[in-house]
């Protein structure tokens, strides 16, 4: 780790709740591409702990598809209660989560999507709450976004189903409720289209390296819906057809 990383690093922990947000990092601090970001990125979340798991997306179907990490601080199982001073953001949104049941290391090929599905242990309907350091969230750079933890603050998981879905995933249908009126009702909606090509990806990406994929990891793979911003009181539900919902209460 460069002085640098570390310094951020530092910077950004320190500007998460309950800490005081900063309008940017400072200049000679700011990621200059993505090699940059990213070790901002494992670097600050080592400060929570071990890695089990990883949110990933992308804007397309054809898209390179980007990811984050995920500590175990931050997985929380349906219904959840968290209190509203624990994030600032609080903007959520509807997501389709898996859990593997097996490790997935190094293989000659790499993995194929029907290899990659077989190992997925459960399915969940779940809910991702973005959170950031920064003042202005929307006016801050992608790059200062990736290295502040992709903007990841909490994971909510639904009750896990051992069968997937029926259909073709990038069509699931989806609601997000709040406080009991539907906020978004789509069919898909998730931008990088069928979710199982970022599974794959994620798999193969990783299984060369030294912190494979293994069982009990989660998995989230993008927003299905548009994010919504709620506060203290509301009542949040991500529902999947197929799925058992996801809950998130956001307390006092």
């Amino acid at each position: 780790m460069t002085d640098k990383i570390s310094a951020a690093v530092s910077v950004l922990a320190k500007a998460r709740p309950p800490g005081e947000a900063i309008a940017a990092l400072p200049d000679d601090l700011a990621p200059s591409d993505m090699a940059e970001a990213w070790a901002m990125h494992q670097a600050a979340v080592a400060l929570l702990g071990p890695v089990v798991g990883w949110k990933t997306g992308a804007p397309t179907p054809e898209a390179e598809p980007m990811l984050g990490e995920i500590t175990a601080d931050t997985i929380h199982q349906s219904p959840a209660t968290v209190p509203a001073a624990a994030l600032r953001l609080w903007a959520v949104e509807a997501e389709i989560a898996v859990t593997f049941g097996r490790d997935l290391p190094a293989k000659d090929g790499g993995y194929s999507a029907d290899e990659v599905l077989a190992a997925v242990a459960t399915w969940h309907a779940a809910i991702e709450v973005l959170d950031t350091a920064f003042a202005d969230w929307k006016a801050t750079s992608p790059l200062s976004k990736f290295a502040d933890r992709q903007s990841h603050g909490l994971l909510i998981l639904g009750p896990g189903s051992a069968e997937r879905p029926s259909g073709p995933l990038g069509e699931l249908p989806v609601k997000l409720r709040i406080d009991g009126e539907v906020a978004y009702d789509l069919r898909g909606g998730n931008s990088a289209g069928d979710p199982t090509r970022l599974l794959v990806s994620l798999v193969n990406r990783f299984a060369s390296q030294q912190r494979c994929v293994k069982a009990g990891d989660v998995v989230t793979t993008g927003s299905t819906t548009p994010f919504h911003r709620v506060s203290a009181g509301q009542r949040v539900v991500a529902e999947f057809d197929g799925l058992a919902p996801a809950e998130l209460t956001v307390g006092a």
